[in-house]
C-alpha cells in the first residue's frame, strides 16, 4: 500500500501549527513511507489485523528512524554554525552511523563514542561503515565512560575552536522528537486516504525513548485513538517509564514554546505502556522471540529486521497481544530499521583500519554465530 504523495515541501504538522515553522528544519528523506499489510507474518503468529510503516524506506541514502529526528537536529546544528558532530552509542549504534552518513553529506566533521555490546553481523557492517563515511571512533567499555568521553570531547573541541554540536545518543531529544510527533500526523493522512484502519495498537521499539515519545504525543495531538506499544530493548537506567513521561512532557512544552494553540498535554508513567518482559539478558541480547520474528519476516516478507531493536520489539508486541487475548486488534509494526544494503561500500574493508579496541568484534563469534552451533 504506497502512499500516494509526499507531504513536502514541510512537514505535516506545520500546516497544523503554524508556529513551529520557526523550528530548524531540513530535508533529508522521502515521506510519507509506504503502510503495508503483513498478511503471511500474521497468519504465521496468529494476528489478524497487523501491518507495517516502513520508516526502513525513509530515505534511499541510509533509511531508518534517526532520519526524521536528524532533520530537526541537523538543520538546528547548521543554522548555529557548528562544524563538529558529537555523538554516541553501543558499537553497532545505528545513530552513530545515521549522523556520520548524513552529517558527511552535509559538511560537518563526526565523532562517534560507543560502548561494548554483544557481537552481532550488524556490529562489523556499521563499524566498517563508520569508518567508511570517515566517524572518528572514540571506544569505551561503559556508559559512564562513554557519558565522560563525551563531555571530554566536547570541551576538548570547544577550546579548539571547532565548534562541537552534541547530538544526543538516539537523537532523542525534544527537537528530535518533533520528528515522530509529525510522523503520527502522517499517519493519520494515511488513514484518512484508507491505505489502513485506525491502528488499536502500535508497536514500536524503545531504546533512547524519542521514537516511542514522539509517536505517544503526536497520536494525542492527532487524535488519534492508538495506544503505544513501547518494547524494552534496552537497559532499565536507560529505558524506564519515568524517562519516557519525561520525553513525553518536555516535547509538548518544546512545541508549545512555538505554538501556543497547541494543548496542554502532560502525562505521567502510569499514562504509558512500556513493556519490559522482552529485554532477554539485556541491550542486545538476543531472545528467542526476536530470532523467529527477524526469520519469519525474512522469509514470508522479504523484509530484513535486526535482533536489537526491531526483531525483539516485533517478537515481544505480537506475544504481548496473543498473552492479552487481542489477536483480532488491528496492529501496527512501525519499522525503525535501515533497508538500504550499504555492503558494498565496505567489500574487502580491513577492520585493521579501525581503533586496536574495536579488534575482537571481527575475531570474536557473533551470536548469529553461536545461534547456529546452538
Amino acid at each position: 500500500m504506497e502512499a500516494s504523495k509526499l507531504y513536502r515541501l514541510k512537514p505535516i504538522i506545520f500546516e497544523e501549527y503554524p508556529g513551529l515553522e520557526e523550528l530548524p528544519w531540513m530535508e533529508l528523506g522521502e515521506f510519507p513511507t509506504p503502510v503495508e499489510p503483513l498478511k503471511r507474518f500474521g497468519e504465521a503468529v496468529g494476528l489478524e489485523n497487523l501491518y507495517i510503516k516502513r520508516d526502513d524506506r525513509s530515505s534511499r541514502l541510509y533509511g531508518g528512524n534517526k532520519v526524521r529526528k536528524l532533520e530537526f537536529i541537523l538543520a538546528d546544528a547548521r543554522e548555529k554554525g557548528r562544524r563538529t558532530l558529537i555523538t554516541a552509542g553501543a558499537v553497532g549504534s545505528n545513530q552513530v552511523l545515521a549522523t556520520g552518513i548524513y552529517g558527511r553529506q552535509l559538511g560537518f566533521r563526526v565523532i562517534g563514542i560507543v560502548m561494548d555490546q554483544p557481537n552481532a553481523e550488524y556490529v562489523r557492517r556499521n563499524l566498517l561503515l563508520d569508518h567508511h563515511f570517515d566517524v572518528e571512533l572514540h571506544h569505551t567499555h561503559s556508559m559512564t565512560g562513554a557519558y565522560l568521553k563525551f563531555f571530554g570531547i566536547y570541551l576538548k573541541e570547544l577550546f579548539l575552536g571547532r565548534r562541537p554540536y552534541l547530538v544526543p545518543p538516539g537523537a532523542s531529544s525534544p527537537l528530535g522528537n518533533v520528528g515522530y510527533v509529525n510522523a503520527a500526523f502522517e499517519l493519520r493522512s494515511q488513514i484518512e486516504e484508507g491505505l489502513l484502519p485506525e491502528p488499536d495498537y502500535i508497536i514500536v521499539a524503545a531504546g533512547s525513548l524519542g521514537t516511542a515519545a514522539g509517536l505517544y504525543l503526536g497520536c494525542r495531538l492527532a487524535g488519534l485513538r492508538t495506544e503505544i506499544l513501547a518494547i524494552q530493548v534496552a537497559m532499565p537506567s536507560f529505558t524506564n517509564p519515568k524517562k519516557y513521561a519525561n520525553l513525553v512532557n518536555e516535547t509538548a512544552r518544546f512545541m508549545r514554546r512555538y505554538d501556543e494553540s497547541i494543548p496542554t498535554i502532560r502525562v505521567s508513567e502510569n499514562d504509558l505502556t512500556l513493556i519490559t518482559d522482552y529485554l532477554g539478558e539485556g541491550y542486545a541480547y538476543f531472545t528467542g522471540e526476536g530470532v523467529r520474528a527477524v526469520d519469519l519476516m525474512r522469509r514470508l516478507e522479504g523484509i530484513q529486521l535486526e535482533h536489537t531493536y526491531t526483531g525483539k520489539a516485533l517478537g515481544g508486541g505480537v506475544d504481548w497481544l496473543r498473552r492479552h487475548g487481542l489477536s483480532d486488534k488491528v496492529a501496527l509494526f512501525w519499522d525503525t530499521y535501515n533497508s538500504v544494503d550499504l555492503t558494498h561500500l565496505i567489500e574487502g574493508a580491513d577492520y585493521h583500519e579501525l581503533p586496536r579496541s574495536l579488534h575482537r568484534y571481527f575475531e570474536e563469534p557473533t551470536q548469529e554465530e553461536l545461534w547456529r552451533r546452538a
